[in-house]
């Protein structure tokens, strides 16, 4: 009679810790579902009033290349060639919110008198953050091919996690330069705010820098523009936040770096 009892109060008790199992798993797929999205048009619109120096692409413009690139199973060809079209946008974007020149255009063929908005392939410099940031150089060097480069190298210390510069090159006069920072993501912010800190030791005032990247999540883009809030930053979308609990980064778009250069098994 009593290992009767045992044997059914066994049963019980696991059956309970099934359903406990299952419940915790449940209710961790849902706190996740949101990281996998955009914040929303609206949430967006209270965002960028708090930060007027953020600049997110239209929706409409780059959904489907999001879709493709934050689609896992895409192939690196594929990625590699999505990547470059959503690259070139936000490339160009960076040039139009940089200050320009006019000028008095010569041979005008309109009745009125027109102006020339123009700027100088060397007024830019490129500074690329190894090596996700390297995937922007081939683009930007096709709209700015007079540009300068610069590289930065920012890695997380192995036991703090925090960023650390470990080496920059910059050219000379990069403090008279208007300046492209490039990186896949913004997570954190800590890697993008390193850098920004290393161009000011260099000279280079916040207004002349645009930190361009594919996507960044709330958190990070938030902790960037309090610290530096004239800094320009241009992405393609914005994640709710980084995912801390299961081992996957986001913004979702996996290792760009990995999936770009092809380093990683499809």
């Amino acid at each position: 009679m009593n290992s009767r009892l045992l044997k059914i109060f066994e049963t019980g008790f696991l059956g309970l810790l099934g359903f406990s199992l299952i419940a915790q798993q449940q209710k961790r797929f849902q706190c996740a579902a949101p990281y996998f999205s955009f914040i929303s048009h609206s949430e967006l619109q209270q965002f960028r009033l708090r930060f007027p120096s953020l600049y997110v692409l239209d929706k409409f413009q780059v959904e489907h290349l999001l879709s493709v690139i934050r689609n896992q199973t895409t192939q690196t060809k594929d990625f590699r060639l999505y990547s470059d079209r959503l690259i070139r946008l936000l490339i160009e974007k960076a040039i139009s919110e940089h200050s320009k020149k006019l000028t008095p255009q010569e041979g005008s063929q309109t009745q009125t008198p027109a102006q020339e908005i123009q700027f100088e392939n060397k007024q830019f410099c490129v500074v690329v953050m190894v090596r996700s940031g390297n995937a922007f150089l081939s683009e930007a060097l096709k709209v700015l091919p007079g540009a300068s480069v610069g590289f930065i190298l920012v890695q997380e210390h192995p036991q703090t996690k925090d960023p650390q510069l470990i080496y920059c090159k910059f050219p000379e006069d990069i403090d008279q330069k208007q300046v492209i920072l490039t990186d896949a993501m913004i997570t954190t912010g800590g890697r993008i705010s390193t850098a920004i800190k290393a161009l000011q030791s260099n000279g280079v005032n916040q207004e002349n820098i645009a930190a361009v990247n594919i996507v960044s999540c709330e958190k990070g883009v938030s902790k960037v523009l309090h610290q530096f809030p004239k800094v320009k930053v241009i992405t393609a979308g914005v994640d709710y936040a980084l995912n801390t609990i299961q081992d996957h980064r986001f913004p979702g778009v996996g290792d760009f770096g990995d999936r770009y250069f092809g380093t990683v098994d499809q």
